[in-house]
């Protein structure tokens, strides 16, 4: 990647962090970046698609490391639980890009390169977490009736609803005190492996 590539992209992310997408223009981007105003076309083709490359690299480097903590072998309840241990030590570390990551989830619908590379992440995401449930059914862990799809899907929902609630009351109940409630119900559903279901004949 080229050294101005990679300014503006930086330069995007640090104006959306103080002024909010919708007051950032392509000058802010530009002064900021100390680069020729050209350089946007030049590099990413427009605004939209500098802005949309800026969000989600920003947005997979902050969950990279969730992302590997999922992919690894062995049991899928510690892994799951790790994952979220992890996740909250990293927004605890960047928090200030939390604004950015919610605003880059507002305006996905609006910019189609950015919501393409939104619904990647978030299947991407989707099946690691869909692969641990599944695992924990085959161990016997987990009801029969819980749909991993689903699931996965809700405890995606979850996270981002924990962010948006973390940036906008600040002052509310902490992140890693919800995230360790969290973590205490999973564990409390989850059941012994090779258990039967209270339900079963």
């Amino acid at each position: 990647m080229t050294d101005t590539r990679e300014r503006l992209l930086r330069a995007t992310r640090r104006c959306i962090a103080s002024k909010g997408l919708a007051a950032t223009t392509s000058r802010d981007i530009t002064a900021t970046a100390g680069v020729n105003l050209a350089a946007i076309t030049y590099h990413f083709g427009s605004k939209d698609d500098l802005v949309a490359e800026a969000l989600i690299e920003g947005l997979r480097t902050w969950l990279a490391p969730t992302i590997a903590v999922l992919g690894r072998e062995g049991d899928p309840a510690a892994r799951m639980l790790l994952a979220i241990r992890t996740l909250t030590a990293t927004f605890e570390r960047q928090r200030r890009q939390a604004p950015g990551y919610l605003q880059a989830l507002v305006e996905a619908p609006r910019i189609t390169s950015l919501h393409a590379a939104v619904v990647d992440l978030w299947h991407e995401l989707r099946s690691l977490l869909r692969g641990q449930i599944v695992d924990m059914q085959r161990r016997g862990e987990l009801e029969p009736w819980v749909d991993p799809e689903a699931m996965a899907g809700v405890l995606i929902a979850l996270a981002n609803g924990l962010v948006l609630q973390v940036t906008v009351d600040p002052d509310g109940p902490a992140l890693p005190d919800m995230a360790a409630q969290f973590g205490s119900l999973l564990l409390a559903a989850r059941r012994a492996p090779g258990s039967t279901s209270p339900d079963a004949p």
